[in-house]
């Protein structure tokens, strides 16, 4: 039962969030959405901000694990591939569930200092899907160490600015230009560019 109240409130905290925005959610408006009392609540969480964080790393879990299932089925396919896979299917979940794709990716930056760093260790946690670019890359021995965060960065602010505007739903239509932007640094522009074309025609 306790871990079930948990679990709700760390629902109701995705969905006020997303959709009241992190200032503006109160304990109250989490508490009246997962149905548990205020005493229950604090608990469970020290205040709004621990409830908000806790939701956030099980989002960003979620996010991980999808990515990483997508990019090991194509286990067999070459390393760009498998890229774009991973970001096919995280395009494909944030597209889906608004609520997450708002929270993990906008309501965050909101949040405070703590929100913040955990935003940055959530984005480094999609390094290792990168790593094996060095070695597939002509020019590995002159990328720079941070290249990985430097394709993830480009990505995440195209998809942060999407669904800032409110098209996270059409999300999907960008993944072109999300697998150009993370394959640039490693292949180069014409390179990333054929890997964009072809991602285009195999959802034509």
């Amino acid at each position: 039962m306790v871990r079930s109240q948990r679990e709700r409130l760390l629902e109701a905290m995705v969905r006020v969030a997303a959709a009241k925005g992190y200032e503006a959610t109160t304990v109250t408006d989490v508490i009246e959405v997962a149905g548990v009392s205020r005493a229950t609540f604090y608990e469970m969480f020290d205040d709004k901000a621990a409830c908000f964080l806790e939701a956030y790393d099980a989002v960003i879990d979620v996010l991980v694990a999808h990515v990483t299932s997508a990019f090991e089925s194509a286990a067999e396919e070459p390393w760009p591939e498998r890229i774009a896979a991973g970001l096919g299917a995280l395009v494909e979940l944030l597209a889906a569930e608004a609520d997450i794709a708002r929270m993990a990716m906008v309501e965050v930056t909101a949040a405070g200092d703590d929100a913040r760093a955990r935003y940055r260790a959530a984005l480094a946690r999609f390094t290792p899907f990168l790593e094996e670019g060095r070695e597939y890359s002509s020019q590995s021995e002159e990328l720079p160490a941070d290249t990985a965060r430097f394709a993830i960065g480009g990505a995440t602010s195209m998809i942060f600015d999407e669904i800032r505007a409110g098209r996270g739903p059409e999300l999907q239509r960008i993944l072109p230009d999300l697998v150009f932007a993370v394959l640039m640094p490693y292949l180069g522009p014409e390179e990333a560019e054929d890997e964009m074309r072809r991602v285009t025609r195999s959802r034509d």
